[in-house]
C-alpha cells in the first residue's frame, strides 16, 4: 500500500512537471485560482456586486487622507495652480510679486503659528530674527540677507511665497515640507521681521500679553 501512494505521487507530480510546448510553462498547475485570483478591470462590469461595479465606494464616515490636514487654501493653490498661474520662471515670480496675495487673516493665532513654523523650518538659515545669521551661516554656509535690508524689506508677499513655493537661489523648495497655509502663515511673521528686530520684538511681546 505505502508502494501504491509512493508511485502514485511521483506520477501526479510528474504529470504536474510535464514539459509544454511553451518553453516558459512551469508546468500543470493544482488549483492556479489560489495562486492567480482572477481579476476585474477597475471600471468593468462586476457579477459579484449587486451594483456591478468593480470600483467600490468607500465605507460610510471614510475620511480622505490628510483631510483633515489641508484647508481650502491648500486645495486650491496646489502645485498644479501654481506652475499654471505662477511658474518657476522670472516672469511668474513677477506676476506673483503683483497679484498674488495673502488669504490668510493675520491674528494672533496665525502669527504666533508663523514664528513657530519660522523657527523650525527658516531660522536655521535666515536667523532668529532674519537677519541671515542662523547655525548654517555661523558654520560657513550661504548667507542669506536680511529680512530688513534694502534688498528684502520691500519685498512683496507674493514673491516670498513663490520663493518658499519653488525655492530661490541657494534656497530649496518647501512645498513638500509646508502647505500653502503654513507658508502664508510663515509670510505674515517674516513682514514683521522685514520691519526689524525691534519691531518683531514688540509683536512677539503684544500677542504673549493676549494669551
Amino acid at each position: 500500500m505505502k508502494k501504491a501512494l509512493l508511485y502514485l505521487s511521483f506520477f501526479a507530480a510528474a504529470a504536474c512537471s510535464s514539459p509544454s510546448e511553451d518553453p516558459k510553462s512551469t508546468g500543470t498547475e493544482y488549483m492556479p485560482d489560489m495562486y492567480r485570483g482572477p481579476a476585474y478591470e477597475t471600471y468593468s462590469m462586476n457579477p459579484l456586486y449587486k451594483d456591478s461595479m468593480t470600483s467600490r465606494q468607500p465605507v460610510a464616515g471614510t475620511v480622505a487622507r490628510a483631510n483633515a490636514i489641508y484647508s481650502d487654501v491648500d486645495r486650491l493653490m496646489s502645485n498644479d495652480y501654481m506652475i499654471a498661474t505662477y511658474p518657476p520662471t522670472p516672469d511668474g515670480y513677477e506676476a506673483a510679486g503683483t497679484s498674488l496675495k495673502n488669504p490668510i487673516a493675520l491674528t494672533d493665532v496665525s502669527m504666533a503659528e508663523g514664528k513657530r513654523l519660522f523657527e523650525n523650518y527658516c531660522m536655521i538659515c535666515h536667523g532668529t530674527a532674519g537677519m541671515g545669521d542662523g547655525p548654517v551661516v555661523q558654520r560657513n554656509g550661504p548667507k542669506p540677507p536680511a529680512y530688513s535690508s534694502e534688498q528684502l524689506k520691500n519685498l512683496p508677499e507674493g514673491k516670498m511665497f513663490h520663493s518658499i513655493h519653488y525655492g530661490k537661489n541657494m534656497m530649496g523648495s518647501h512645498a513638500s515640507q509646508l502647505t500653502a497655509t503654513q507658508r502664508w502663515m510663515i509670510i505674515h511673521y517674516v513682514q514683521t521681521l522685514q520691519k526689524g528686530a525691534a519691531a518683531a520684538a514688540a509683536t512677539d511681546s503684544t500677542a504673549a500679553s493676549k494669551m
